[in-house]
């Protein structure tokens, strides 16, 4: 790996963190490759990070726990080729055991790292007058929290994992420890709510419309990631290549039409 090319990714790590980059395939692709870089570019992650409230929360949470500076990305990949291809009640484990991802996840969010779901996905659950919203794969909140601030009614969806547990902590220390946190499994016995908010949720699923056709059957709007974004720098086994045309496909099969959109909006939604 060249000298030149590794000071050029470096010197592109703050505008990379925004994701304000043409070139972010480039930087992803030798972050993948340099172990250098990727090492730079984790403790850049983690200074961006050290003075938000999550990172001061996660910190507090954990206590004598707390590792700081780990490269949860490096440990999840590590953790998953260790395992090898589970089955889905294997990649349930996965994430229910993974104290790894809780970091990833808040780190990922703390650093600025995370695009701003909430405030692009939001005005689409205005769009279809939606006021309750399943947050399905919510993880540690990232964006339960600020679609409860915005008024929503949120279910919080996901396997109990460290990153839920993290997740009723935040709550309760805001006195929302009232908000419902479910498995995926029990949204088959809940009232169908008006929005099914999934982020960075679908590319786990073994089989969307096994898990998600009765949701998709009666919301009014589906709020996802931009689908055409490639993921993750060091080739996490865990993310399945998604066709975006093909989840439109199993989307309009329910009835739900893609809404229009700005090209460089962080978000993708479906409406009834």
């Amino acid at each position: 790996m060249s000298h030149r090319l590794c000071s050029h990714v470096r010197d592109m790590l703050p505008r990379y963190l925004c994701g304000n980059l043409a070139d972010k395939d480039g930087i992803r692709e030798h972050l993948a490759e340099c172990s250098s870089c990727r090492d730079r570019w984790n403790r850049y992650r983690w200074e961006a990070a050290s003075s938000s409230t999550a990172y001061t929360e996660l910190r507090t949470f954990l206590g004598e726990d707390f590792v700081p500076y780990l490269d949860s990305s490096a440990t999840l990949a590590e953790d998953w080729r260790e395992q090898g291809p589970p089955d889905a009640e294997g990649l349930a484990q996965f994430f229910r055991q993974s104290a790894a991802y809780l970091y990833n996840l808040v780190i990922w969010q703390a650093s600025g790292n995370r695009p701003d779901y909430a405030a692009a996905g939001i005005p689409l659950l205005d769009v279809a007058r939606a006021r309750t919203v399943v947050d399905f794969g919510c993880g540690v909140g990232n964006d339960t929290l600020p679609l409860l601030d915005a008024g929503f009614d949120v279910t919080a969806c996901d396997y109990d994992s460290p990153s839920t547990d993290f997740l009723r902590w935040r709550l309760r220390r805001r006195g929302q420890d009232g908000i419902p946190v479910v498995e995926p499994a029990q949204t088959y016995g809940m009232p169908c709510p008006d929005a099914l908010w999934i982020i960075d949720t679908l590319d786990h699923l073994p089989d969307i419309e096994v898990a998600l056709s009765h949701l998709l059957a009666g919301v009014r709007v589906v709020v996802c990631e931009d689908l055409a974004v490639r993921r993750g720098v060091t080739r996490k086994g865990f993310h399945r290549s998604l066709d975006p045309d093909e989840v439109a496909r199993i989307f309009e099969r329910h009835g739900l039409l893609p809404a229009s959109r700005d090209p460089a909006s962080p978000v993708m939604g479906w409406l009834r």
